[in-house]
């Protein structure tokens, strides 16, 4: 046997029972010679001990060698050491006693470490509890958002939905799945059976389980950790599976993501790049990462349920459809029917790839995260059109915003006030046109407001075909980029058709509307009935991504919740009974 195999083979060997004569020799070898040896193998009974000290035994999910998942529950128990095979030969069992007396001081050591550590002394004590927090005050880091047929166990029996965590709890979910968010943006969500640890509002410590999560650009410093692996990015979206047997996982959804294989003393071993849909696997036999692609089915990344309006937000539409056309998708609420396409270039009629279609992947910008899919326009002549539900009785008519013009039914009762909200993207500047419209009804002419560029040629801004008199049909909204912009429009409706639409480029904030600045003030008759995406001539991109239509500010931003600065403690605040989180769309 080579004298340089891996300590963790060796380990992972007697672990399982599968270690043979010659790995036992070594191992006895190495563990009664090398002093960095018995450091090393403490430090893997260190780990042991952690899950250990979880309440084990856990019916904790984690990933073998194939890419299928074993219910660790469902296996026959492991015996406490490897020392009860009866069929060794006399030879192996008296290497075995030989072995016995090496690792027994290891074994007492990793006894002590656990029963120390569960007691708030020792060196697991610092793993198992926050050393910064006051136990006479602990701190709120994090709060149960939402939950879904959950069952929690140990001293998080408790837990629920709206239950605030503190920093250093130790938490077992034996089943289902639960939402947390934390102060600084972050939001996770852990499916059970899963043990993790909320070390602070910066770091969660996945002992075994599965655990998406959404890390917002403004979030810097947040981590989430397993005894092997360690991430820690901003701005990035990616799934975590800490397995048992030293098999643990990284999923990227959305951004960029550097995971770090680390050893029991935290030393960097081995780091690997991840780009959206790309996932690696790292096992302890052999210090090595895979690279795979990316399960971003395979996790549950919101407990969201809301299928219709309510809290403000009327309509909605994230683009959540297979990759394709976005012709006859018919997904989101407040709308009357299907997306359709008004104009499409000619490559896409000759049955090419579509030109108004729907590609993987979200947009994000500023304080913001999505999920989803994403709308995409390429081609030089497209535009395609979605009209919302402003019946008799409707979304829309229930909230008192449709009026009768000109005998069509439009979003805009005098004294009235709507807000409407988009991600918007384009590949080039000043590539002739694009834009997020509205419209009363079809053509241009009926083009009530247009966000863009190229609108009658006059650059970058916000404009209308609908004026009154001497007023402006254009506003500039600055310095045209390649970057995301969220927008917010505020249409207030006034008497004889004198409305102004109040436009915020990525506002400073999405919780108060009073702190935020206009980019653009235009007036004008801005009734509308539908929402169209245009995008002609040039050679340009132009994406779309969360289009959200409703009564208040904070509805259309996501923030039609209870905040962290919601409380004067800066947790957050009691959402009551109709606090529901929104999945798309959340603050970071």
């Amino acid at each position: 046997m080579p004298q340089d195999q891996p300590l963790h083979d060796l380990v992972d060997a007697l672990s399982d029972r599968s270690i043979n004569d010659e790995q036992i020799t070594e191992l006895n070898r190495r563990l009664e010679t090398d002093p960095d040896c018995r450091r090393g193998y403490l430090n893997l009974m260190r780990i042991e001990a952690e899950l250990g000290a979880l309440h084990q035994p856990l019916a904790s999910l984690s990933f073998d060698d194939g890419t299928a998942l074993v219910d660790q529950a469902r296996r026959p128990p492991a015996p406490k050491s490897a020392f009860s095979h009866t069929n060794r030969s006399t030879r192996f069992l008296q290497m075995m006693g030989a072995l016995a007396a090496s690792v027994a001081i290891t074994a007492v050591c990793s006894s002590w470490i656990t029963y120390e550590g569960v007691k708030g002394k020792g060196p697991l004590a610092s793993l198992l509890t926050d050393p910064h927090s006051d136990s006479s005050a602990p701190t709120t880091v994090a709060r149960v958002a939402a939950t879904r047929n959950c069952r929690w166990s140990g001293d998080s029996s408790e837990l629920g939905f709206g239950a605030d965590v503190t920093g250093g709890q130790l938490l077992e979910l034996e089943t289902g799945f639960a939402e947390l968010t934390f102060a600084g943006g972050a939001r996770v969500v852990l499916e059970g059976p899963a043990a993790f640890r909320i070390a602070d509002a910066d770091t969660i410590q996945l002992y075994s389980g599965r655990i998406a999560a959404a890390i917002p650009t403004e979030t810097v410093g947040f981590s989430v950790r397993t005894p092997r692996l360690v991430i820690a990015e901003s701005g990035a979206q990616y799934g975590v599976v800490a397995g048992l047997h030293g098999a643990d996982e990284v999923h990227v959804f959305e951004g960029a993501v550097e995971a770090k294989a680390v050893d029991g003393q935290g030393h960097v071993m081995g780091v690997v790049n991840l780009a959206s849909l790309e996932a690696a696997r790292f096992r302890t036999t052999n210090h090595r990462f895979a690279r795979l692609a990316a399960d971003d089915e395979g996790f549950v990344r919101s407990l969201e349920t809301r299928t219709g309006p309510g809290e403000g937000l009327l309509a909605f539409d994230n683009f959540a459809y297979p990759t394709g056309p976005v012709a006859w998708q018919n997904g989101g609420f407040g709308w009357v029917g299907p997306w359709a396409d008004l104009e499409a270039s000619p490559s896409e009629m000759s049955g090419a790839a579509p030109s108004n279609g729907v590609v993987r992947g979200s947009i994000t910008a500023g304080d913001l995260v999505a999920l989803g899919n994403r709308f995409v326009q390429s081609g030089n002549a497209n535009r395609v059109r979605r009209v919302l539900s402003t019946s008799l009785g409707g979304v829309f008519d229930a909230a008192g915003l449709v009026e009768n013009i000109d005998g069509l039914r439009l979003i805009g009762r005098n004294s009235s006030t709507v807000y409407i909200s988009f991600l918007q993207r384009v590949s080039k500047t000043d590539d002739v046109y694009y834009g997020f419209e509205l419209h009363r009804g079809d053509g241009n002419f009926n083009r009530v407001l247009c966000i863009g560029n190229g609108a009658d040629g006059n650059g970058y801004g916000v404009s209308t075909s609908f004026k009154i008199g001497a007023e402006k049909h254009f506003e500039s909204l600055g310095d045209e980029n390649e970057a995301v912009n969220f927008f917010v429009v505020r249409i207030d409706f006034g008497q004889d058709d004198h409305d102004t639409a109040t436009v915020y480029r990525n506002p400073i904030s999405l919780q108060d509307e009073s702190s935020c600045v206009a980019t653009a003030k235009l007036q004008g008759m801005f009734a509308f009935d539908r929402v169209s995406l245009g995008n002609f001539e040039g050679s340009k991109l132009h994406e779309v991504d969360e289009v959200r239509i409703g009564t208040d500010f904070r509805a259309v931003t996501a923030r039609n919740v209870a905040s962290w600065s919601d409380s004067e403690d800066g947790g957050l605040a009691d959402a009551g009974p109709n606090y529901w989180p929104l999945p798309l769309l959340s603050l970071r």
